[in-house]
């Protein structure tokens, strides 16, 4: 996902939010989240969740992020999320994961499907409006000159990007990797977020 409007000084590698195709053996994107084997030089070894063996090559600019966990009382008007969605019972989005962007970082608008279930969406704008619920907080985003409203249960993870370093991708570490499979197979990227301090990628 191109996530990013403003340009960063920050160094974050932070997580780009968009309707990449999770796998596929075709040149294009690709999403892997695994975990590290090994790095070596710039290959970083993964074991995928489909316990499936890649190599990732990183670029030499390849930037690296890890993740904080941000309370639910953080979600205010302003604040840019990507979240994470399914259809609840009663129709409306429920989310089960959250990336919210540091202040002054704006996310690309968007609204498509992702990966992590049959039904499960990725959700990209502003909060306009936070309101708390019985269950956790119900918010609305801004999405494309539309209000969509979105529920968010107590337990729902919300992380933040944060600066990591190449030392932090050890074997053990879980890794969520947007990266782009060439036309000779290879894959490669410039972006990794990394698990660290107990905090692991969940999206």
């Amino acid at each position: 996902m191109t996530i990013l409007s403003r340009r960063s000084t920050l160094g974050l590698g932070l997580l780009v939010l968009s309707g990449l195709p999770a796998r596929g053996q075709g040149a294009g994107p690709v999403r892997i989240r695994g975990t590290i084997v090994r790095l070596e030089g710039a290959e970083l070894a993964v074991t995928t969740r489909a316990d499936e063996s890649v190599i990732v090559n990183l670029a030499e600019n390849t930037t690296v992020s890890a993740l904080r966990r941000v309370a639910l009382a953080d979600l205010t008007p302003g604040t840019s999320v990507g979240v994470v969605a399914e259809p609840g019972a009663d129709g409306e989005l429920r989310a089960t994961a959250i990336t919210v962007l540091p202040p002054g970082i704006r996310i690309t608008e968007l609204q498509s499907a992702w990966d992590t279930a049959p039904n499960a969406s990725m959700n990209n704008g502003a909060v306009e409006a936070a309101v708390d619920s019985s269950a956790g907080r119900d918010l609305t985003l801004s999405i494309l000159g539309r209000r969509v409203l979105v529920r968010v249960p107590a337990d729902t993870p919300l992380l933040m990007p944060i600066p990591a370093a190449r030392t932090d991708l050890v074997a053990g570490a879980t890794v969520f990797i947007n990266a782009t499979r060439g036309g000779d197979g290879r894959i490669s990227a410039n972006r990794v977020t990394v698990s660290k301090d107990g905090v692991v990628p969940v999206i």
